[in-house]
């Protein structure tokens, strides 16, 4: 008989590999849908006669409901499956933009794009990557790295898709037929096979603490059960997501603020870079190539972060705040750029440099967390970068409704970026203590504990 212990561990392979296809495809019709809709920004403005601060609401509704309820997500996936968890995300997400062509006021769009997508984006994007982050171990870098690789993919085909079919078809048009594009995430979904390993270890340790008792088990496997059997266990599962535990670490802490900021001015370039191009005069679709152009130095970066071995002296949390800060002075810079192949120049910069840091994000809470806490930990800290993301687009377009320039908006989210990618440092600079090379102290990263369980994988655990 196969040693417990043994088989507990991650493959780091195999059909890991189709799931992080599934993964692809996920991000991409999720991360890479929200990150184009800048083409749409001028049209839901003038169409429904709004301001920027309120067209901007769109996007902030759609990423804080989508961040805010990961931990559904990820308590739903745990529930009943990360397969059909995905497959229903992928239709709220569909049923979300077809519900939007026919918007005849913004607060429909508020409601469909903004409430609907983003509870379908809450089911598909983060099932997603907590499947594939119990994968892969010492290979999870890589894996996230390709997992997110989708995003950029179709970032940098979309924003002139999105443009030739609002030509074509109108923006009504444009939104049913992006609908239908969002129903690959059901595909997705079914490509998700369950980790045996991670659902044996489940059962095993239900036999000493009873937490999984044998309904549970009946229906990780898929069985039927009646709805408040369901019900049950889903409350269950979304009660054990919601261990805040993890964020009084003050290694966890620290990086959560950086978090929060960042995520407070992500959204500001891919949301306005296009409106400034054509406040500048730059044609519709030259206009739109941006988008593309920065999707693929991101896609480039992407795939080069992913290859990059661990190095004690420079670790992920060193590329992931290096990152951040190259990206807040790249943006601090952005009111130069008033030419289209300034603006080109601009575009590279920003895509390189967010695709350095974000496949780095998960890699990160992960190291901090370990694989079993994995999930628990996206939820949490994606639902409190959810508030940060609902007040960034808007606070952006204020500034700019108040100074009529958008370099006021770059400008902020430059000195946002800059801040929240000195805060990684700052890790480094805590092992550095004194009392650190003697005896760790009780909430070091390595030694806090809760639950009879240590909150933070080892660092010699760190994905390559």
């Amino acid at each position: 008989m196969a040693n417990p212990e043994s088989r507990s561990q991650p493959p780091d392979g195999g059909w890991g590999w189709m799931v992080v296809l599934a993964g692809f495809i996920v991000s991409g019709c999720t991360i890479g849908t929200y990150r184009s809709l800048g083409v749409f920004f001028l049209t839901f403005s003038q169409q429904f006669q709004a301001s920027s601060a309120e067209t901007a609401w769109i996007t902030s509704i759609l990423i804080f409901v989508t961040a805010f309820l990961s931990p559904v997500g990820t308590a739903l996936a745990s529930t009943i499956g990360f397969r059909p968890t995905i497959m229903l995300g992928g239709v709220l997400t569909a049923a979300g933009y077809i519900v939007s062509g026919f918007a005849t006021r913004m607060f429909h769009l508020y409601l469909g794009i903004g409430c609907l997508t983003g509870l379908g984006y809450a089911l598909s994007l983060s099932p997603a990557v907590a499947i594939v982050g119990q994968y892969f171990t010492r290979r999870r870098a890589m894996a996230t790295s390709l997992l997110m690789l989708g995003s950029s993919v179709a970032s940098m085909a979309f924003p002139p898709l999105f443009q030739y079919l609002m030509d074509e078809y109108g923006w009504k048009g444009a939104l049913l037929i992006i609908g239908g594009i969002m129903l690959n995430i059901v595909v997705a979904g079914a490509l998700i096979r369950p980790l045996e390993a991670y659902r044996d270890r489940k059962v095993e340790n239900s036999l000493g603490n009873s937490r999984v008792n044998e309904s549970d088990m009946e229906l990780e496997t898929g069985n039927g059960k009646k709805c408040f059997t369901d019900a049950a266990n889903f409350l269950k599962e979304f009660w054990a997501q919601m261990n805040f535990k993890v964020i009084l670490i003050p290694s966890v802490a620290l990086f959560l603020a950086s978090l929060f900021i960042k995520e407070f001015v992500i959204n500001v370039p891919g949301l306005y870079i296009i409106p400034r191009a054509k406040q500048l005069q730059i044609e519709d679709y030259a206009a739109a190539s941006l988008l593309t152009v920065s999707s693929i130095a991101d896609m480039v970066s992407r795939l080069a972060v992913g290859a990059i071995p661990d190095n004690s002296r420079f670790s992920r949390f060193d590329q992931y705040g290096l990152s951040l800060c190259l990206l807040g002075v790249s943006n601090l810079l952005f009111p130069l750029a008033k030419t289209y192949p300034a603006l080109v120049a601009y575009a590279i910069a920003n895509g390189a440099f967010y695709g350095a840091f974000l496949p780095m994000t998960a890699t990160c809470v992960a190291d901090l967390v370990g694989p079993e806490r994995l999930p628990s930990a996206l939820g949490i800290l994606a639902s409190i970068q959810g508030f940060a993301s609902l007040a960034g687009p808007p606070f952006a377009g204020w500034l700019f409704d108040e100074t009529q320039s958008y370099d006021a908006t770059f400008l902020q989210a430059g000195a946002g970026f800059l801040l929240a990618g000195l805060l990684p440092f700052l890790l480094r600079l805590r092992k550095k203590r004194p009392a650190d090379t003697t005896e760790e102290p009780a909430d070091s990263p390595q030694t806090v504990k809760g639950e009879n369980e240590t909150l933070l994988a080892p660092e010699r655990e760190t994905a390559v």
